[in-house]
């Protein structure tokens, strides 16, 4: 019986569920409580019970650690969250919480422990980033215990999570971008680079990209997926933010798709039976997918080989979305080019590049005083 229910009292229940088995012993572990009340409530109180252990919940809050609350988190976000996403979870949890934290008793978790663990990481060395992600983390899996009134509160809300230094992005002027693609003619990266570069692609919306995605008559191409490298493998899945967006082509880039498109057909010709097609415009060799992890170090090559210090292929991206917007095009088109979930992302990370957007200011700040002192 998965379950099972008996009166202690008049008003009294014991109830009862299985939990497996003990290793060492073999014998069937159950997990006891007492309900006073009704039958009804006694059989109320046992489907909650039996749920509780179905979903790995901490059947005795009271006595429930932090590292037993995040190791049964973790169970819980594994079908909820993309696989990238529950490996950097596992991975904070394993490195930082569950060493700092995990002996706690949830109930007695501090506001002073979370900051004392923030600190020491940060006194270890730790980049700021990497300790608010573990700040993050644990604050996520703690919310889930208050939704699920194994908390009362969430002790992160206490705790001043620490502050990660602006970087300035760095984007390629005109003459760079002009060096860069005359750099990349030739080689497999040229199509990529113009992918990120002219029309706002990310890395693994690249890899993704299908012959059938892409309209070189109307000269627009549509981002459905994204390529994620995992521990698991390769998958590929919907765009970030999940939305689908259409984005028109630069007659540059439709000319360079079509020249692509031929060579690879050559190139699939060559490899005869080795051809493994999966409809990619970006593949690697013999048409199969581009693990983002090559395509990093094949471009980080790419980038020594030709002069270009610190670029990254993500900045490509950053420096097409700033030329839009020097240019005086719309934020909003902005946005729904980079696959941006609001505007608002777009211009709290770009608005600054907004071509006079200062001087309108203060333009408006005299003239609100001059009417004051009218």
């Amino acid at each position: 019986m998965p379950g099972m229910i008996r009166r202690r009292g008049q008003n009294s229940w014991q109830i009862a569920v299985s939990v497996g088995f003990d290793p060492r012993t073999g014998r069937r572990v159950r997990v006891w409580k007492t309900v006073r009340g009704t039958r009804r409530d006694a059989a109320l109180a046992l489907a909650k019970l039996l749920n509780e252990v179905a979903h790995g919940l901490p059947t005795d809050p009271g006595k429930t650690t932090v590292a037993e609350w995040l190791r049964s988190w973790l169970e819980i976000k594994r079908s909820m969250v993309c696989a990238k996403t529950y490996e950097t979870y596992e991975l904070l949890v394993r490195r930082y919480l569950i060493p700092a934290l995990g002996r706690h008793r949830l109930s007695q978790l501090h506001p002073y422990h979370v900051q004392e663990t923030l600190s020491k990481l940060l006194e270890a060395g730790k980049h700021p980033k990497t300790v608010l992600h573990v700040f993050r983390t644990l604050h996520a899996a703690l919310a889930d215990a208050v939704r699920q009134q194994i908390l009362g509160r969430n002790v992160c809300d206490l705790v001043r999570p620490p502050k990660v230094p602006v970087r300035e992005l760095r984007v390629l002027t005109e003459e760079e971008l002009q060096r860069l693609l005359r750099a990349a003619e030739g080689t497999r990266l040229r199509v990529p680079v113009l992918l990120a570069a002219l029309c706002g692609l990310r890395r693994g919306e690249v890899l993704a990209l299908r012959w059938e995605d892409v309209n070189l008559e109307d000269g627009v191409l549509y981002v459905r997926r994204t390529l994620e490298e995992t521990r698991s493998g390769l998958a590929f899945k919907e765009p970030k933010t999940n939305r689908f967006r259409a984005v028109a082509l630069p007659p540059m880039v439709v000319e360079a798709l079509r020249e692509h498109r031929r060579a690879q057909a050559v190139e699939r010709l060559r490899a005869g039976p080795r051809w493994q097609d999966h409809g990619l415009v970006c593949a690697a060799r013999n048409g199969v997918p581009w693990r983002p992890s090559n395509f990093k170090r094949d471009f980080e090559a790419f980038v020594m080989k030709n002069g270009f210090e610190g670029l990254t292929f993500h900045m490509l991206r950053h420096s097409h979305a700033s030329h839009l917007i020097r240019a005086g095009a719309d934020i909003k088109v902005v946005a729904s080019r980079l696959g941006h979930s609001t505007p608002r992302l777009t211009l709290d990370t770009y608005g600054h590049l907004l071509p006079g957007a200062q001087e309108d200011a203060v333009r408006r700040l005299m003239d609100r005083l001059s009417k004051v002192s009218r």
